[in-house]
């Protein structure tokens, strides 16, 4: 009777096993590196627009004064 685990399946398990972890951890840096970046652009397009709208304010502000609108 020949036996169910013999050493070439087992070589060829581990290496199945191996390209499995690899195509894994490979999926999974490129997910965090799309995750990152997805991020840090929501993270600056929200600090650039809070930035447009206090300098926008700012400038209206200036305005505003120079042309007296504010004076009642």
């Amino acid at each position: 009777m020949r036996s169910l685990i013999t050493k070439g399946r087992l070589v060829a398990a581990t290496i199945t096993l191996l390209l499995l972890l690899a195509c894994f951890l490979a999926g999974a840096w490129h997910g965090y590196d799309l995750g990152y970046v997805d991020g840090e652009n929501r993270a600056n397009g929200w600090w650039i627009d809070k930035k447009t709208h206090y300098y926008e304010s700012a400038e209206v502000r200036k305005k505003r004064i120079h042309l007296k609108h504010n004076h009642i």
